[in-house]
C-alpha cells in the first residue's frame, strides 16, 4: 500500500499555510482511522493548513497520491470525505491560472496547482469508478462534479 510510502516522501521540505508540512502525513493517516474523532480531526486540520482557505500548496500535491489511494480503499472508513477533499483540491487547481506562479508560504514559487492537475488528469478514470460504486457515500460527492 502507498501509505506505507509515506515517510519516504521529504514532508519537512515542503510548507502549507502555518510552516513545515512535517505534520501532513499524521493527518493523511489520521484520515483513514477507525476511530470517527480522529478522522474529523484530521481532516479539519488537513483543510486549515494544508488545504487553507483553497490553497494548494507543494505538499498538497505531494498528498495526492494517499488520497487516491485512500479513496480507492473499501477499507477506508469515510471514503466519501476523501473524495469531496479530492474535488476541492482539484477545483482549487483549476481555478489558478496554468501559466502562473505563486508564492509559496516560504517565499519561493510553487506551481503546485499545476501538479496537482496532473496528477488528477492522471487518475480521472477513478472518478469514473467512484460514480459507479455500489457505496451511495462514495457515489454521492462524485456525482457532484
Amino acid at each position: 500500500m502507498m501509505i506505507n510510502e509515506i515517510d519516504s516522501v521529504d514532508w519537512e521540505s515542503m510548507g502549507h499555510a502555518y510552516g513545515p508540512a512535517s505534520d501532513v502525513p499524521g493527518w493523511l493517516r489520521g484520515m483513514a482511522s477507525a476511530d470517527p474523532g480522529v478522522r474529523d480531526e484530521a481532516f479539519s486540520d488537513f483543510y486549515s493548513a494544508a488545504h487553507h482557505q483553497g490553497d494548494v500548496y507543494p505538499c498538497t500535491a505531494a498528498s495526492l497520491p494517499f488520497l487516491f489511494e485512500m479513496a480507492d480503499s473499501p477499507a477506508t472508513p469515510d471514503r466519501g470525505s476523501v473524495i469531496e477533499l479530492l474535488l476541492s483540491i482539484g477545483r482549487a487547481s483549476l481555478d489558478k491560472d496554468p501559466e502562473g506562479v505563486y508564492a509559496a508560504v516560504d517565499g519561493t514559487e510553487s506551481r503546485a496547482h499545476v501538479d496537482a492537475l496532473a496528477v488528477m488528469g492522471g487518475r480521472a478514470e477513478a472518478f469514473v469508478r467512484w460514480v459507479r460504486d455500489p457505496d451511495l457515500l462514495v457515489r454521492r460527492p462524485t456525482i457532484k462534479l
